[in-house]
C-alpha cells in the first residue's frame, strides 16, 4: 500500500516537471527577439506606384469629405423636420464620419511622407489603410441612410386603423376544461420526506 502511493507521487512529480520544463523552454521561444528587417507579407500588394497611390489617396479623402457633406445635409433635415430620434441616429453617424475622415487624412499625410522617403512598405501600408477608411466611411453612410425617425416607427397622424374580428373565434370560456374521468388522482402525501 506504502508502495503504491510513492510511485504516484513520483510519477505526478515527473508529470508536473516535465510540463514546468516544457513550459519553461516555450516561454523563452517566444522572448527570442526577431530581426530588425523581418518584415510581415501582405496579403495583396498594390500595383500602383508611389505617385499613382498619392492620387487616389486624395480622391479617396475627396470621396469621403463628399459622404460626410451628404450625411450632414441629411442631419440638417432632420433637425428642421425636429425628429430627434432620427437627429441622434445621424450624429452618432456623422461623428464617426468625422473620426474616420480625421485617420485617413493623418494617413494621407503619412503616405507623403513614405513616398518622399521612397518606403514602399510605409507606402504600401498607408495606402491600404486609406482604403480600409473609404469602406468605413462607405458602410456609415449607408446606416445613416437606414436611420429611422419617429414617423416611420410609429403611425402618422391621419392615419387610420382597421380592426376586424374573426367571426369563428369561440366567445366561450376555454379556461375550464371538464376533469377527465380517466386521469386518476394523486394521493396527499403523509410526510413531505417520502
Amino acid at each position: 500500500m506504502v508502495k503504491r502511493s510513492v510511485w504516484r507521487w513520483v510519477s505526478v512529480s515527473f508529470v508536473v516537471v516535465a510540463g514546468f520544463r516544457m513550459g519553461v523552454a516555450a516561454a523563452q521561444e517566444a522572448r527570442r527577439p526577431r530581426s530588425a528587417d523581418a518584415e510581415i507579407p501582405s496579403a495583396r500588394q498594390a500595383n500602383l506606384s508611389g505617385p499613382e497611390q498619392m492620387r487616389e489617396g486624395g480622391r479617396i479623402v475627396e470621396s469621403m469629405t463628399t459622404m460626410r457633406r451628404r450625411v450632414s445635409d441629411m442631419l440638417d433635415r432632420s433637425r428642421q423636420e425636429r425628429d430627434i430620434i432620427k437627429v441622434n441616429c445621424l450624429n452618432d453617424k456623422l461623428t464617426q464620419i468625422d473620426v474616420t475622415l480625421r485617420s485617413a487624412r493623418e494617413h494621407q499625410d503619412l503616405l507623403q511622407t513614405a513616398v518622399g522617403i521612397n518606403n514602399d512598405g510605409q507606402r504600401n501600408h498607408e495606402y491600404a489603410l486609406l482604403t480600409i477608411f473609404r469602406q468605413r466611411a462607405e458602410s456609415l453612410e449607408a446606416e445613416a441612410r437606414q436611420c429611422i425617425g419617429e414617423e416611420a416607427g410609429g403611425f402618422g397622424e391621419g392615419t387610420t386603423i382597421s380592426v376586424r374580428v374573426n367571426p369563428n373565434i369561440p366567445t366561450d370560456d376555454q379556461d375550464r376544461y371538464p376533469i377527465d374521468p380517466i386521469t386518476p388522482e394523486r394521493p396527499n402525501l403523509t410526510s413531505p420526506v417520502m
